[in-house]
C-alpha cells in the first residue's frame, strides 16, 4: 500500500504543529482516502495553507 508525506506549512505564520508551535507540520499518511480528506480539510483552512505531498517507498 502506498504511503506519501504530508506536509503543511501555514502562509500566514500560524500554528499548524501543535506540540512545538512551528508554522510547519508533516505527517505520513497510509491511505488515498485519508490523503484526499486531509487535502479537502487544508483547501479550506483559514491559515492559508501551502501544503506539499510526496509518495514515500514501499
Amino acid at each position: 500500500m502506498p504511503k506519501w508525506a504530508f506536509r503543511a506549512t501555514s502562509r500566514t505564520g500560524q500554528k499548524v504543529n501543535v506540540i512545538t508551535g512551528a508554522p510547519t507540520d508533516e505527517i505520513t499518511v497510509h491511505s488515498e482516502d485519508e490523503l484526499n480528506r486531509r487535502l479537502a480539510i487544508a483547501e479550506n483552512d483559514p491559515r492559508d495553507l501551502a501544503v506539499e505531498i510526496r509518495r514515500l517507498p514501499d
